[in-house]
């Protein structure tokens, strides 16, 4: 009898452990654990030159678009200028920012374009135009 109740708890526990391991996970439980949330940082994160602010820059403008005022900037990765680029807009209060980072490898002719900070159609009129006329 005690070895019917043994292979009982035993078989159980088994069933437990299984149900664990194929248990249905979900992004933001797998992205809290290592290694993912590592690797979740990382693909958040931006190159030195973006995060820091540190890129070749021309000078920064004031325009006016749909009623509003902005200060419109652009940049890009030093010796790099060609394949990494930032362009940046701010409200006229400073309080808020856009930005379209575009970026490609050296051998592909096309930009990949980021949108940043979920602008209006407005903001990313302006975040285009400045891209369009830092690459002409």
């Amino acid at each position: 009898m005690r070895a019917n109740h043994l292979a009982v708890l035993t078989g159980v526990s088994l069933f437990l452990i299984a149900s664990a391991a194929s248990a249905e996970q979900y992004l933001p439980d797998v992205i809290s654990k290592d290694p993912y949330k590592n690797a979740y940082a990382q693909m958040l994160s931006f190159p030195d030159w973006v995060s820091k602010a540190q890129g070749t820059a021309t000078p920064v403008e004031k325009v006016s678009a749909g009623g509003k005022s902005f200060l419109v900037g652009h940049m890009c990765k030093p010796h790099d200028c060609a394949n990494n680029q930032l362009s940046v807009v701010f409200s006229a209060n400073g309080k808020k920012s856009w930005g379209l980072l575009a970026t490609r490898s050296a051998d592909e002719e096309a930009f990949t374009k980021q949108v940043l900070g979920n602008p209006d159609s407005i903001v990313e009129g302006l975040l285009n135009k400045s891209f369009s006329d830092n690459n002409p």
